[in-house]
């Protein structure tokens, strides 16, 4: 129910929500038609770590978390009418966001650093960034030779960023021995980099601004998204279409190169599907600065085309959920969008001011990990790695479907006069077209088709 309250010449819009236990819906026999957000009280604070007090001054927030670590960004609002504040936290100033939940204590939400200052009126915005972001303000001029990566990494977080180190944090899965060299690469590459050459572990910074290197872990998430768990729900069968190319940039130092495998029945399935006017091209690009041949490129691309497949992804709008992580597993019903099945959560955004909480999730399936970063709306990509753009490009692609070959042949026939030749070439090419034409001009007759 939406009722409207006139004030003067303006209309304040009024969201109505009646339960069945209520008196008032009983006298009136009034029922629900829709999941109306639960009560459940979520305040959020502001604190300054360096002296553990709090900013009082919170008007709103704005929070986002997600699987990939460059999209945990923030937005605050503060009453701030004479800008004191404002000058008491300059840029880069660390900040941190708790929440309570339900009556609870407060947890640590978000931990980051202040990107970006704006003023309106009363108010002083700042928009925050997560302490993950200190690994993309430095480049990388180093050289390490019979060096573990765990010591590489120390010695790169340790040198080059805020972070803290804890040695407890970091677990590196095959600790390899590495020479190494990089003249100007940024610092999360090498990160990337490091982390391909062990197991593909995640790394970033926590919101202490503890530095971490891990296995990828997923837990199961502490809500489920069934009926009566969520505001509205959208899901899209085509939300990611097929993968039919993948591009490999492979290489470094010198010796690289570019290798594309491609799908051309998948290509030309969905040119059918969607009535396009060309093959339908679905194309993801990697590097892998580690492959050292082309053959090796050539494989790892086959394999991620045979494993990538078509994986469900969808919104959910909820309220709370302050506990729950990106990765998390859980349940999702939405019985009127035959949604029914395990999910995992890609991002999740918090806005006070709404109470509502949007949850992006994927389909929990093999391929999935690409899927959630890829729906996490990063500042800018992680896999926009440096690779050698000027990189020979081999083509590869997969011809599974039978080429038919039209060909139509048409016979003609001309009448040539016997003595047309008799002053040829020789003789100044009288009447010889072979010899421009010939001096009286060419004596052929109209070609006529026979067959």
């Amino acid at each position: 129910m939406t009722a409207s309250f006139e004030f003067s010449e303006s209309f304040a819009r009024v969201r109505v929500g009646f339960s069945p236990d209520l008196p008032l819906a009983e006298f009136y026999g009034l029922e629900p038609t829709e999941p109306v957000a639960a009560t459940i009280p979520v305040v959020w604070r502001l604190f300054d770590p360096r002296t553990g007090e709090q900013i009082a001054e919170l008007l709103d927030c704005w929070v986002q978390d997600a699987f990939s670590r460059f999209a945990r960004t923030a937005e605050v609002t503060i009453y701030d009418p004479d800008s004191a504040i404002e000058r008491a936290y300059p840029l880069d100033t660390p900040v941190e966001l708790w929440v309570s939940e339900d009556g609870g204590p407060f947890e640590l939400r978000f931990g980051g650093f202040i990107s970006k200052t704006s003023n309106d009126a009363d108010t002083t915005t700042w928009k925050l960034l997560a302490h993950d972001f200190w690994l993309r303000r430095r480049t990388v001029f180093k050289t390490y030779l019979e060096r573990p990566i765990s010591q590489i990494l120390e010695d790169l977080v340790t040198t080059l960023t805020p972070l803290t180190w804890d040695p407890a944090l970091v677990a590196v899965t095959y600790d390899k021995t590495l020479t190494q060299t990089w003249k100007g690469d940024p610092l999360d590459v090498v990160l990337a980099e490091l982390s391909v050459a062990s197991d593909g572990e995640e790394f970033g910074a926590d919101d202490q601004m503890h530095f971490f290197f891990r296995p990828r872990r997923s837990s199961r998430s502490p809500r489920d998204f069934v009926e009566g768990e969520y505001l509205d729900a959208e899901f899209e069968d085509d939300a990611q279409a097929e993968v039919n190319k993948v591009t490999i940039y492979w290489g470094q130092s010198g010796a690289t190169g570019a290798v594309s495998v491609q799908d051309r029945a998948s290509q030309l399935r969905l040119q059918q599907q969607f009535g396009a006017p060309r093959p339908v091209v679905v194309e993801v690009v990697k590097t892998y600065p580690e492959l050292a041949s082309e053959a090796e490129a050539r494989q790892k691309a086959a394999a991620i085309l045979a494993d990538r497949q078509v994986i469900r992804t969808g919104t959910v709008t909820t309220w709370g959920g302050a506990r729950i992580r990106p990765g998390d597993v859980c349940a999702v019903r939405v019985p009127d969008q035959q949604v029914d099945g395990t999910y995992q959560i890609a991002q999740i955004e918090y806005d006070w001011d709404s109470g509502e909480t949007v949850v992006k999730l994927a389909e929990n399936s093999e391929g999935v990990v690409d899927v959630l970063a890829q729906l996490s709306d990063e500042v800018s990509r992680i896999d926009a790695r440096a690779a050698d753009g000027d990189a020979p490009l081999l083509e590869i692609v997969d011809l599974t479907e039978e080429i038919v070959v039209d060909v139509e042949l048409a016979v003609y026939t001309r009448l040539v006069p016997g003595d047309m030749f008799v002053l040829g070439a020789a003789r100044g090419g009288l009447g010889d077209p072979v010899a421009g034409g010939g001096r009286i001009g060419d004596q052929r007759g109209d070609a006529v088709q026979v067959r």
